[in-house]
């Protein structure tokens, strides 16, 4: 003999296994999210490293001249890309570096910077 189900309950059934299955899609979702955070924070560190090395070189080329370079605070990254923008050295050695410049062509300026440097 069959048994007869109740619509609500079978209703009911239906809106529990949904609600289920939704929640197993959220928990995937938050997961891959959450190793996807984890993935981010390394390449971040990385390209951070990168970046310092880079100012690194920066300053190292200026202290081989003796040009006086400052940075500004690490976490102003406004303030790097203006003197990146406006410091005779730095815009030099980035055309040196993009092959717009020769090596004669940026020793060059690079000349005339200590030279304006050293001005009063």
């Amino acid at each position: 003999m069959s048994k007869v189900i109740p619509y609500s309950r079978v209703a009911r059934q239906q809106q529990l296994n949904f609600l289920e299955a939704k929640r197993r899609q959220y928990l995937d979702r938050e997961d891959h999210l959450l190793r996807l955070r984890k993935l981010l924070f390394k390449i971040e560190a990385q390209m951070r490293t990168s970046e310092l090395q880079q100012l690194d070189l920066f300053r190292e080329i200026a202290d081989r001249f003796k040009i006086p370079l400052e940075f500004p605070n690490l976490g102003d990254r406004l303030g790097l890309q203006e003197i990146f923008k406006a410091h005779p050295l730095l815009v030099a050695l980035q055309e040196f570096f993009a092959g717009r410049l020769s090596a004669e062509e940026c020793y060059g300026k690079i000349v005339a910077q200590q030279k304006n440097s050293f001005l009063p």
